[in-house]
């Protein structure tokens, strides 16, 4: 399995190499990225020539003339000049709040030479945030089709331009999209269709659609960490072929930056990324009761980085590798769920009650919803996991984790009040 991803790699260098040029790099931001974060802007801005256009998408926005115009005034915090920006008027719906354009006029200009020249013409892209059903609504036709559009953004990356976009943006960027849901519901109720009611659409079920493919490999989620994306995510991977089952979930205010060329890629931000490797894994469905077994997780802070061929993770220098049996703290870890708990957040509580804890070897969360349907999360230390640990850029510790194994269970969960 590990050859077809490289396969996957060596394939898209040799295209590049055809076109006398290496692919652009990616910039997948997982959304809330600050007008000011130097590091997720920066790494989308690197590389760009001096007199290098942008073109800005806002398809996916609810608000795509404000949208594409907040990007312009964040990129000016960067020095970029208006006029070196282009916003491609592609979009879906209309805002009220400008009257004085009508962005639904823009859904047919996916296909609009004016457009397109936009995008032909820049050296670098940027999708906005909002809903990315949008996005691949606007760029594939109903038939699953590409638009001449879409052809000319494949074009552009391989010629060398940069893509980045920010949560929705973030969310095309793979060949199988999450589309909508949370993980609880994705964990314990069926999976949505496209003819679904509008009302299962608000339920929180798990719906899977066609993305844009730019990242050849895995599956990306985004808003991960604030959201406890982990479970939507493991979700999905079941519903790829197992050669496939690769997830990458990015934190907010955060961006994974893949340099398809070099076939690595590092972190970029405040928060960090998760890589989910299911593919020796093993999933099982039966009355909408899903588990998973043997996941291989790994977590990687700002500067850290990730190869594409075989997920092997390298810490950002100065992150120092845990030994596990001097592991700072010596408490038994909790079981357990809600606020409660220490350490909710992903990282803290991989770092903290596992990795870095020399008395726990496993660690345990429960969800559940008002009918008491529920899963049970484990993660579990093995010879191969490791951890390292040290400050970011800003002085705060951070934790770097390799090799846990990660399972679902579902539970059934009975809650009863006692009174003193």
């Amino acid at each position: 399995m590990r050859l077809s991803l490289m396969a996957i790699v060596l394939g898209w260098g040799a295209l590049a190499g055809a076109a006398q040029a290496d692919p652009g790099r990616l910039v997948i931001a997982g959304g809330a990225v600050a007008r000011d974060n130097a590091d997720v802007h920066g790494a989308f801005l690197d590389g760009l020539p001096v007199e290098g256009r942008i073109a800005v998408i806002p398809a996916a926005s609810g608000e795509p003339a404000q949208s594409a115009q907040a990007y312009i005034e964040t990129l000016s915090g960067f020095g970029i000049a208006a006029d070196r920006i282009d916003i491609v008027r592609l979009a879906v719906i209309d805002d009220e709040a400008t009257p004085d354009i009508d962005e639904s006029a823009w859904a047919d200009n996916a296909s609009a030479p004016a457009e397109i020249a936009k995008i032909e013409a820049a050296a670098a892209i940027w999708f906005t945030g909002g809903d990315q059903v949008r996005i691949t609504s606007a760029l594939l036709r109903a038939d699953g089709t590409e638009t001449p559009m879409l052809a000319a953004l494949r074009a552009r990356h391989a010629a060398g331009a940069a893509i980045g976009g920010t949560s929705a943006g973030a969310a095309i960027m793979s060949r199988t999209m999450i589309a909508r849901g949370d993980s609880l519901a994705a964990l314990t109720q069926p999976l949505l269709t496209a003819d679904a009611s509008e009302s299962q659409m608000d339920g929180g079920a798990l719906m899977v659609s066609a993305g844009l493919g730019f990242m050849p490999l895995g599956v990306v989620d985004q808003h991960f960490d604030r959201k406890a994306r982990l479970g939507r995510l493991a979700r999905t991977l079941a519903e790829v072929p197992a050669a496939d089952r690769i997830g990458f979930g990015i934190d907010e205010d955060t961006a994974l930056v893949v340099d398809l060329a070099q076939g690595e890629a590092f972190v970029a931000g405040v928060g960090g990324v998760t890589v989910l490797d299911g593919r020796t894994a093993t999933p099982s469905l039966r009355r909408n009761a899903f588990a998973i077994r043997g996941l291989v997780l790994g977590h990687l802070a700002p500067g850290d980085r990730v190869s594409l061929a075989d997920l092997t993770i390298t810490p950002a220098p100065g992150r120092d590798r845990i030994d596990p049996a001097r592991g700072y703290y010596t408490h038994a870890a909790q079981s357990g769920a809600g606020m409660a708990l220490p350490n909710d957040g992903l990282e803290d509580a991989l770092g903290v009650e596992l990795v870095d804890n020399r008395v726990s070897d496993e660690l345990e969360r429960v969800s559940f919803d008002g009918d008491g349907r529920g899963v049970r999360y484990v993660f579990a230390e093995t010879a191969d996991t490791w951890g390292a640990y040290g400050d970011d850029a800003t002085g705060a510790g951070r934790y770097t984790v390799s090799g846990v194994i990660f399972s679902i269970e579902p539970v059934r969960v009975s809650i009863r009040t006692v009174r003193p």
